[in-house]
Parts: structure tokens; sequence; C-alpha cells
């Protein structure tokens, strides 16, 4: 998929339902989490600062709005649910990393076609930054190694959904691939290293006071 697709599958799942056929468009992924959202804050978040209560309601948006996009809901008119399709979807599952890297890279910086490593930056990397930049706004003292926890689930939470409308279908609808989870995560930490990086540059620093 290149960036004028990924534009279109937005396009379609704002206007006419979610990708893949998915019943969930852009808009009601939205509207369901900004009611959740609020649910969440009357119950958990009301002692938060109007800028983390703000950071939260984003964080809810823009987690809906990727679900939408990467994770359809199919009507069950086409789940086809046969032992021999749930073999060969599992049997398609991509468990090594990176196959087809050395051909991407060839192709971009030889061949000129930059098309397939933008989508893969941007829809792989880019994509999931939010998260590392959202989640320490929320939580400052949030350590490395949970960001590397969350990083990690995240997208294994995305292609475990996948995996199962896979399932469902009978059919690959969408690819479940190991480098996917990997690329996903390296966008989080990238957001957490991001907003790290601006922490320490606009950080308040404070001069010492020398009394006389």
């Amino acid at each position: 998929m290149n960036v004028t697709e990924l534009l279109r599958t937005v396009w379609k799942s704002f206007f006419s339902g979610g990708s893949n056929g998915s019943l969930l468009s852009l808009p009601e992924a939205i509207v369901f989490s900004l009611i959740l959202f609020l649910v969440c804050l009357a119950l958990f978040f009301r002692r938060l600062s109007a800028g983390k209560k703000f950071a939260v309601a984003l964080l809810f948006l823009y987690a809906g709005a990727l679900f939408a996009l990467t994770v359809p809901i199919l009507p069950k008119e086409r789940w086809h649910m046969l032992p021999a399709a749930t073999e060969w979807v599992l049997h398609s599952i991509v468990w090594v990393p990176f196959l087809s890297a050395p051909d991407l890279i060839n192709s971009a910086f030889v061949g000129g076609k930059w098309s397939e490593l933008l989508w893969i930056l941007v829809g792989n990397v880019l994509i999931f930054m939010p998260f590392g930049i959202l989640i320490p706004i929320i939580k400052p003292k949030i350590r490395g190694w949970h960001m590397i926890f969350i990083s990690l689930l995240i997208p294994l939470l995305i292609e475990s959904l996948q995996l199962v409308d896979n399932i469902l279908c009978g059919s690959e609808i969408c690819a479940v691939r190991t480098e996917d989870v990997i690329l996903n995560a390296v966008g989080c930490l990238l957001g957490f290293l991001v907003f790290k990086l601006f922490a320490v540059i606009f950080r308040p620093r404070y001069r010492p006071r020398h009394s006389i």
C-alpha cells in the first residue's frame, strides 16, 4: 500500500465505513472514543489537571481512529470459519521480520521507487509516535521499561485482532507480520524519545541564589 492508497483508506473509512469493508467508520470510532473518554473522565480522571485531561482526550480519540483504520469490524455475512481456511490463515503469518527489506531498500535507493518505503515509515512507524508522546504527558514519571512494554503491547493487540479477523473470514483480510509489531513499537519509542528531548530542552532552569 502506498501513500495514495492510505489516503483512499482514510477517505473511505471517514465517509462510507472502515477499511476492508468494516462496519465501523472513522467518525463512529471517534464518537465512541469520545463517549468512552467522558465515562472514564467521570470515573477515573476527575482529579487530573486540565492539560492532562486534554492529553487523555487526545489519546482516546487517536486510539479510536487508529483502531478504525487498522482493525476492521466485519459483518457476520463475511465470516467463513473452516478448519482448512483457519490452518491456511495461521500459516500465512510472517514470523521472520524484514525478509523484503533488502529489496525495498534497493528499489528505493537504486530504482528511485520510494512509495513503498515511505508507506512503511508513515503507516508503521510515524503513525504510532503519538502514543509515545501522549502517554508520558499523562504520566510524566513513567519509566523507560514501562514504555517499552506498552510499545510492544499496543501493536501486539492490533496484530492479534487482525488475526482474529482473518480467522473469522477464512482469508487474509489484514497481513499479520512480526515486523509490523517491531516497527510500530519503534514508532512508539521514537515518540517517547521526542518527548524526552523536548522535556530536556524546555526544562526550567533555576539559578542558585547566593546570599551576601
